[in-house]
C-alpha cells in the first residue's frame, strides 16, 4: 500500500485548518515558513491521532497558547503537546550526519540530554489541565529510528548508564549498570540519595521518528503522574514503563509492555474532512 508523502499530509492539514480553524490556519502557514520541521511534526501527529480517535480538536489558543490537541475517546480524553528536535541539532549532538549519501563516522552518541531538555521545556505548558497529558517529541533525522527509538526511550527514562566494576576486596564478578539520573525525564535523586519522581505534570511521552511516507512511534509511561495515562488507548504503540513504583533498594527496573519491542509503524495518511464536519460549517 502506498502512503501519502509528508508534504501531502501537510497540505491536507492546511486545508483542514483553513476550513475548521481559519485563525490557526494563518499562524500555521507562518510557522511553515519559520519552522518547517515543527510545522510538519504538528501535521503528522494530528494525522496519527485522528486516524486512531474519533475526536481530535485543536486545543491551542491563538492568544494565550497552551497544548496543541485535545484527544477524546469515549469517556477518556487527554491533552497532547508536540515539539520537534531540529535535524541540525541532532546531527551536531550525535555526530551522525543527516545525509544518506555522505559517509558517517563509525561512532555516534545518543541525544538523551537534548531529549530531556525538550521534554522539560514542555512540562509547564501541559500543567494545569485536569486530564492526562502526553508530550510528543518528533525528529526527521535519518537516524532518528535509532536515536529516539526503543534504545533512545530507555536512555531517556533512566538517563545514560555507565558500567560499574568493583575493585579491591569486592567480587570481580559483580558488574552493575548505574546511572546518575542527570537526564532522566521522570526521576531524580533527593537530598538523601533516594530516587523520587519528577515532572509529574507529564503522563507519558511519545517519541516519533518522521520519514517521507511513514513514522515510527514508541512511548514512555510515567509511573507516578498527576493524571495517569491508559496505554490501552494506544494499543499498537510499545510503551516503556517501570515494573515497580516506588523502586526497591534504588533499583529502577524498566520493562516494555511487549517482548522484543519494535517501534510502531504508522503509514502516513492525509487528513480529510468528515461528513459531520462539513455539515457544521
Amino acid at each position: 500500500m502506498l502512503h501519502p508523502i509528508l508534504s501531502e499530509v501537510v497540505e491536507s492539514y492546511k486545508v483542514f485548518l483553513e476550513v475548521k480553524y481559519p485563525m490557526h490556519y494563518k499562524t500555521y502557514c507562518s510557522r511553515l515558513n519559520s519552522n518547517p520541521q515543527g510545522a510538519r511534526a504538528e501535521a503528522i501527529v494530528f494525522s496519527y491521532f485522528r486516524s486512531n480517535f474519533d475526536k481530535v480538536t485543536i486545543s491551542e489558543d491563538i492568544s494565550t497558547g497552551g497544548a496543541d490537541f485535545l484527544v477524546v475517546s469515549g469517556e477518556n480524553k487527554f491533552i497532547t503537546e508536540v515539539s520537534c528536535i531540529q535535524t541540525e541539532s541532532v546531527a551536531t549532538q550525535s555526530g551522525m550526519t543527516n545525509d544518506a549519501f555522505e559517509s558517517s563516522p563509525g561512532w555516534f552518541g545518543m541525544i538523551t540530554h537534548v531529549l530531556r531538555t525538550k521534554v522539560s521545556d514542555k512540562a509547564p505548558q501541559v500543567s494545569g489541565y485536569p486530564t492526562p497529558r502526553v508530550v510528543v517529541i518528533t525528529c526527521e533525522h535519518i537516524g532518528s529510528d535509532i536515536l529516539i527509538g526503543p534504545r533512545g526511550a530507555e536512555s531517556l527514562m533512566g538517563s545514560d548508564t555507565k558500567i560499574r566494576v568493583p575493585i579491591g576486596d569486592e567480587s570481580p564478578y559483580k558488574v552493575d549498570l548505574v546511572t546518575d539520573l542527570k537526564d532522566s525525564i521522570f526521576f531524580k535523586f533527593d537530598k538523601n540519595g533516594a530516587v523520587e519522581s519528577c515532572r509529574r505534570s507529564i503522563s507519558a511521552v511519545l517519541l516519533v521518528s518522521i520519514f517521507s511516507d511513514k513514522s515510527l512511534v514508541v512511548g514512555i509511561l510515567h509511573p507516578d503522574p498527576q493524571y495517569p495515562f491508559s496505554i490501552s488507548l494506544l494499543r499498537s504503540v510499545p510503551f516503556l514503563r517501570l515494573r515497580k513504583w516506588p523502586p526497591e533498594n534504588g533499583v529502577l527496573e524498566m520493562e516494555w509492555v511487549i517482548r522484543s519491542p519494535r517501534a510502531f509503524e504508522f503509514g502516513h495518511r492525509e487528513i480529510t474532512l468528515r461528513d459531520e464536519e462539513l455539515k457544521s460549517i
